[in-house]
């Protein structure tokens, strides 16, 4: 059911291979380092390391253990990351239980599916461009109810850091970037950071993060209906934020 994602795969698997390789703090390059002394807060020489990939669709993607201690990554490469996907019915009953607004519901749905319907029966199908600028006032209540603060810390965790298998490992970091080069933040500075901002755009989005249909099928092809009914949520601006949150952190 979820998308194409080998490139990202490949890199995560790339970094658990060199981090094994090296087997020691002191073997590591100065951006691992960086990284891991930030990731365990800890000086860290002479300490051997292991890495490994957890099982599962969960959130983070490697596993990191140092003198007993795991701590656990979210690795995002290039531009347009896509954080998060699941079926539509899926995230409507998380919005329910989180008690959203019946109209914002109604309205994303009507938005997901641009036919006219909620279930993707409906008529001719509009690109998510036309159905925005066509319906202001939807977007802008669907944005109002969807970055109330206390929803948009549930959706982070949702999205980003703990997904929606009970009892999976949660992300502690987020790290864009390969073994040479990175970028990256801890789970409260994302939040606090994400929460802080004003974002006034005219797409539906979670602050900083966008939802999208995983493929709206506008030419009807069979063979991808079945994306139709799936949400995904994006970070377009990822590179750029955490070097925010990198430059201003204290």
């Amino acid at each position: 059911m979820f998308g194409d994602n080998s490139e990202g795969f490949t890199n995560e698997i790339k970094i658990i291979n060199y981090i094994n390789s090296c087997r020691s703090f002191d073997l590591l390059n100065q951006n691992f380092k960086n990284f891991l002394s930030f990731l365990f807060d800890a000086n860290l020489t002479r300490f051997s390391i292991s890495a490994y990939k957890p099982k599962g669709q969960v959130k983070p993607d490697i596993g990191i253990t140092i003198n007993g201690i795991t701590k656990f990554v979210s690795v995002k490469k290039g531009s347009g990351n896509s954080v998060h996907q699941e079926p539509l019915t899926v995230f409507e009953s998380f919005l329910v239980a989180a008690s959203v607004p019946p109209n914002s519901i109604t309205y994303l749905k009507e938005f997901h599916y641009g036919d006219g319907s909620t279930n993707g029966n409906g008529g001719p199908r509009i690109n998510a461009t036309t159905w925005q600028a066509n319906n202001p006032q939807k977007v802008f209540q669907m944005n109002r109810d969807f970055n109330n603060p206390y929803l948009l810390q549930a959706l982070f965790n949702k999205f980003l850091f703990i997904g929606n298998i009970p009892d999976a490992p949660i992300v502690d970091v987020i790290y864009h970037g390969t073994i040479n080069e990175g970028l990256w933040a801890s789970r409260s500075e994302v939040i606090s950071y994400l929460l802080s901002v004003n974002n006034t755009a005219t797409n539906v989005h979670f602050s900083k993060l966008t939802y999208q249909v995983w493929n709206r099928n506008l030419n009807y092809n069979p063979n991808t209906s079945s994306r139709r009914h799936v949400m995904q949520v994006k970070w377009p601006s990822l590179t750029n934020d955490l070097l925010y949150i990198q430059r201003h952190r204290n």
